[in-house]
């Protein structure tokens, strides 16, 4: 852990624990990952980056929260949404911290979110209770306690095995799922999924050793006399070397000494592979919430479903994500006595102009019923306003009317 890390979070205490690979600390375990699948494989957060789709479908989502744009707004005395340019909130969603950006931040915080189940973020903030610094804490350095009345408190551990205690207040905790009733610790997708993972890896550690060792003429060698082991090896051993490897595709082997060559019939299509590669595509997407076609799986895309798919993933996957890091830094940053006024909200509308056809339909609404002017609409599309002020006009269509200016003492229209 960086060095800032002792000044902000103050380690001061020793755990007491110490951590070898015989018996290795909690925090330890969390880095390393416990999650052995039936294939025999370890899956955590670091090697399941290795299945292509799971790369993917984590980059997809967090940097889509990266780029949304953040903004710090309140409510005036009339209830209309004011956008705050200027709150010094701003700058924190931008410029987090020294040592890297407002889009690195949300990304790896997200990352971590979609991996591990959990992001955590130390608050710095200067005496007079403003923060100042937002400081990513790797989640596998993290636990959450409780102490004896229930109240929890979260213990960040360093690799000098010094513990430092950070309360609620001045930690940012964006977590995944949550399934216990009286806890706050997100499931990670990939402990929860690590079988489906598990044979991903596998296979790809398969077909690995599939062409290394020249399966493409696997089969076996014989001969109508006999063989001592060792004689057996070497021959055994001179196969491999001459017409094993991918590099020795298509040689043809020369056979003496009555000796017979016997073909297996195993290919990678028979073998499943690529039956099991688009499964796991499959897997993948169920288990983030990605589009199959997002993850370069085009199989069953058409123009139409796709168009609409990305509609779902913004809808079902990143607005969820969203409302998660909206509610979060509202509860942490923005002050008590402007909860009630203030929201940092990001904006989804960019992420909507996937479908052109109903959003010109929309905005055409917007502006025959006088809801949005032309200065308005020319603003969520990007452009400036008109210069000669008749943007700011509102129309509505000429056959309405006030409908309470028709309604007489009676109750019935004129």
């Amino acid at each position: 852990m960086i060095k800032s890390f002792v000044k902000y979070l103050g380690f001061s205490k020793r755990s007491g624990q110490t951590s070898t690979l015989g018996s290795p600390a909690w925090w330890l375990r969390n880095a390393i990952g416990s999650g052995v699948s039936e294939t025999g494989i370890t899956v955590n957060s670091n090697n399941s980056l290795g299945v292509t789709a799971v790369w993917r479908a984590v980059k997809i989502i967090s940097e889509g929260i990266a780029g949304l744009d953040k903004g710090v707004f309140s409510k005036d005395s009339d209830g209309n949404t004011i956008e705050k340019n200027t709150h010094y909130l701003n700058k924190l969603l931008t410029e987090p911290y020294d040592r890297y950006t407002g889009f690195t931040f949300f990304e790896s915080m997200q990352a971590n979110a979609c991996l591990r189940g959990n992001a955590y973020a130390a608050i710095v903030r200067d005496q007079g209770g403003k923060p100042i610094n937002l400081v990513m804490i790797n989640p596998s350095f993290v636990s959450v306690m409780f102490d004896t009345n229930r109240n929890f408190y979260y213990q960040v551990t360093n690799d000098k095995h010094e513990v430092a205690i950070v309360y609620p207040d001045d930690i940012l905790h964006i977590p995944s799922l949550v399934l216990e009733s009286d806890h706050i610790v997100g499931k990670s997708p990939i402990q929860v999924h690590r079988e489906s993972l598990g044979l991903s890896l596998a296979t790809t550690k398969y077909a690995s050793r599939f062409f290394k060792n020249g399966a493409h003429v696997s089969g076996y060698l014989s001969t109508d006399g006999s063989l001592k082991p060792d004689a057996a090896q070497r021959m055994a051993e001179s196969w491999r070397r001459r017409f094993g490897g991918i590099n020795n595709v298509g040689k043809t082997p020369v056979l003496e000494e009555g000796l017979k060559y016997y073909p297996l019939s195993l290919n990678p299509q028979d073998a499943m592979f690529v039956e099991t590669h688009r499964l796991n595509v499959e897997d993948v997407s169920r288990i983030f919430g990605v589009p199959a076609h997002m993850l370069s799986s085009l199989d069953r895309a058409t123009f139409s479903n796709i168009e609409h798919q990305s509609r779902e993933y913004v809808t079902h996957t990143l607005t969820p994500w969203a409302r998660r890091w909206e509610a979060e830094l509202k509860r942490k940053l923005v002050p008590e006595r402007d909860k009630s006024k203030m929201s940092i909200l990001f904006n989804m509308d960019s992420l909507l102009r996937g479908d052109s056809e109903s959003r010109a339909k929309l905005i055409d609404t917007y502006m025959k019923w006088g809801v949005l002017n032309r200065d308005e609409i020319r603003r969520m599309e990007g452009f400036n306003d008109i210069e000669d002020g008749s943007g700011k006009k509102y129309y509505v269509p000429l056959n309405m009317t006030d409908g309470a200016e028709n309604i007489n003492n009676d109750g019935e229209g004129n």
